[in-house]
Order: C-alpha cells, then structure tokens, then sequence
C-alpha cells in the first residue's frame, strides 16, 4: 500500500511470501448440530451472506474447509488411529490484498452483524483465528521457484 507501508501485506525483506493478508478462522459447530446441517447452513445462508459483505472490500479469496467426521475418520484410518487432528470443524479463510482491506470487512457494519447469525450454527466461544501471509512452495500442482 502507497500512503502507509505498515498495512502492505507482507513481510519486509522477505522473498516467496504471497504478500497477502490470510485470515483463517477455526469453527467449532454448534452442541449437537449434525455434519450436514451444520454444512447445509453454513454453505447456504451464512456463507452467501457473509460473501456479499466480503466481496465489498477486495477478497482475493473467501473459502471454507471442512474437517467433519467422516474426515477424521478417513485421517485416522491412514495413520492407524496416530493422527493429531484438530478438535474443530471449519476453517473460513479470507485472503485480502493487505490489512487495510482486512480492516475494512472487519469493521463493516453488515459484517459486524453477521456475528449474531454465530449462534445458529457454531460456537463463537471456541472461534479461534490466524493472520499472517502465505508462503509458497507449491502452486497449480508446480514447484515455486526458491527465494534467493
């Protein structure tokens, strides 16, 4: 960003990052929500609700991964019952062109609202988040040339 390096994305000195700004935020559905209703609403309403708030503010990308049981099982099955999985069930990730971009999604006021949607389908108290940027090693199934 021109007017203040603080918000570019990145790290200054730095080669092979993205230079992007990556929020992925840990979801831990709801006590006693099914896998499929827990995906039925999240994809349907939250989601798509959360995508026209998002869209506004220069998303690279807005996209969700699902650790649900059937994954946990095939996880344990591969690593004969040894695997350290995560005790969540989503991860939403936004990736922004910098922090400025980030801030402003935070700080929209449609966006503000959709935490009171939270209580329809996930544990707000267990939400956990991460930011930083993305280091490459592969991309399109093709080894990232090595910073120097």
């Amino acid at each position: 960003m021109k007017g203040n390096p603080g918000l570019s994305a990145g790290y200054a000195g730095t080669t092979g990052f993205r230079k992007v700004v990556k929020c992925s935020i840990l979801i831990k559905k709801k006590e006693g929500m099914s896998d499929e209703d827990f995906v039925e609403y999240y994809n349907n309403k939250h989601a798509q609700v959360a995508a026209d708030v998002i869209i506004r503010h220069q998303p690279i990308t807005y996209s969700l991964t699902y650790h649900l049981s059937s994954d946990r099982k095939h996880m344990q099955d591969i690593l004969h019952g040894n695997a350290q999985l995560l005790d969540y069930d989503a991860i939403c990730t936004f990736v922004f062109p910098d922090w400025k971009a980030l801030a402003r999604f935070m700080y929209d006021k449609d966006g503000k609202d959709l935490s009171k949607d939270h209580e329809n389908f996930m544990d707000e108290s267990q939400m956990r988040m991460m930011v930083g940027d993305e280091y490459m090693l592969i991309e399109d199934g093709q080894r990232c040339e090595r910073a120097s």
